[in-house]
């Protein structure tokens, strides 16, 4: 009886090992791997909104020679926007917008130029109230993106026959990327290269071709002085 429980043991232990060495003929279940992790949400598209003040100091003072009566700035006009596109530039050709807004102080037709490039290349229009000169005129708030970190802003020197200031193009970010908080830009009269008149009060005299825009610092009947400032504070900072 002792011999063949012993026997019996290990019969029973035998296959126990042979069951746990596959001898069964079953294979191990497979897992799915898990489903990879959704990506995060895009970071938010930051914003930044300023108030731009135009202090205009071109005057007797500044610029003596046969300074014009009513001397005043049209209303301002410009957009925010990316690189992808250029609404006049120092050495360019003025676009019908430009011309309208240096030779009349007309703000619809930049102002139409500007809206044909939104959404893809500019956010929206800016507009302002002119001034008289000396003097100063506000914008309460322009908004810019982080995909649309640029100004352009301009207004007419009136009376004049093409003569303007402005900035175009103008990053309101640092070189790190960041926000500006505040930023000064000194102004010097430019020529839109569109009428040929040499004075504050000379006739129309279309220019054919157009010329490039060009600065008129130091050139009659201006002088080495600024005509005045664009400053940008950033207000929801």
């Amino acid at each position: 009886m002792r011999m063949r429980f012993r026997r019996a043991r290990a019969f029973t232990i035998l296959a126990l090992v042979a069951a746990g060495c596959g001898g069964s003929g079953t294979e191990p279940v497979s897992r799915p791997d898990p489903e990879p992790e959704p990506p995060p949400p895009p970071p938010a598209v930051t914003t930044a909104t300023y108030r731009v003040v135009f202090d205009a100091t071109w005057s007797a003072s500044t610029h003596p020679t046969n300074f014009p009566g009513g001397a005043h700035f049209s209303p301002l006009i410009g957009a925010a926007h990316n690189d992808s596109v250029t609404f006049w530039a120092l050495e360019g050709t003025a676009t019908a917008g430009i011309e309208s807004m240096a030779e009349t102080g007309g703000t619809s037709t930049l102002a139409a130029e500007i809206r044909a490039e939104i959404p893809g290349s500019a956010l929206a229009v800016i507009n302002g109230s002119g001034t008289r000169s000396p003097g100063s005129a506000t914008i309460q708030a322009v908004t810019v993106r982080e995909d649309f970190p640029l100004v352009t802003l301009v207004t007419m020197i009136a009376p004049s026959p093409d003569w303007f200031v402005g900035v175009s193009g103008l990053s309101l970010r640092d070189a790190a990327g960041d926000w500006v908080d505040d930023l000064e830009v000194i102004l010097y009269p430019l020529d839109a290269g569109t009428d040929d008149g040499p004075a504050y009060n000379s006739a129309n005299d279309d220019t054919s071709p157009k010329e490039p825009i060009r600065s008129l610092q130091g050139e009659r009947p201006f002088s080495d002085e600024p005509i005045g400032t664009f400053t940008f504070t950033r207000t929801d900072g």
